[in-house]
């Protein structure tokens, strides 16, 4: 089994590589506006359950949407930007793409001859393998 990481001190050391790349899939899909608003969600909870006195008032406040804070603002107009797409140009022709057949006609090169092919001139010249003999008592 191939190692993907070394030990040191008894501690798996990841190499710096594979952050990159976990970080780099994330972002294409799109994971760092999910990282953002639960970031700020959990600011939410944290400063309306001290403002409000009590957990489930700071739960409430945070998820009905009345109350977003700037983070959240910033989130979800990042996630709208990543939706839309630029317009297509329509192109002035259309390419139509169909295929077609095509006869290849392959030719010796001037001055040399392709071998032939086996006839009856080559038949003499091949030698049958040998019967072996039969033998006594298989059957």
């Amino acid at each position: 089994m191939p190692k993907t990481s070394f030990s040191l001190n008894n501690r798996a050391v990841i190499p710096p590589a594979k952050y990159l790349l976990v970080a780099a899939l994330m972002i294409s899909i799109g994971a760092q506006w999910v990282v953002l608003q639960s970031a700020a969600w959990v600011g939410m909870v944290v400063a309306y359950s001290v403002e409000e006195g009590s957990i489930s008032e700071g739960f409430s406040k945070t998820f009905d949407g009345d109350h977003p804070c700037p983070l959240c603002k910033m989130a979800e107009e990042g996630r709208n930007s990543e939706k839309k797409l630029p317009a297509k140009e329509t192109p002035s022709k259309k390419i139509e793409l169909f295929l077609t057949t095509r006869v290849i006609v392959l030719t010796p090169p001037v001055g040399r001859k392709l071998p032939r092919p086996m006839d009856e001139a080559a038949s003499p010249l091949m030698i049958p393998p040998p019967v072996p003999p039969p033998r006594r008592g298989l059957i």
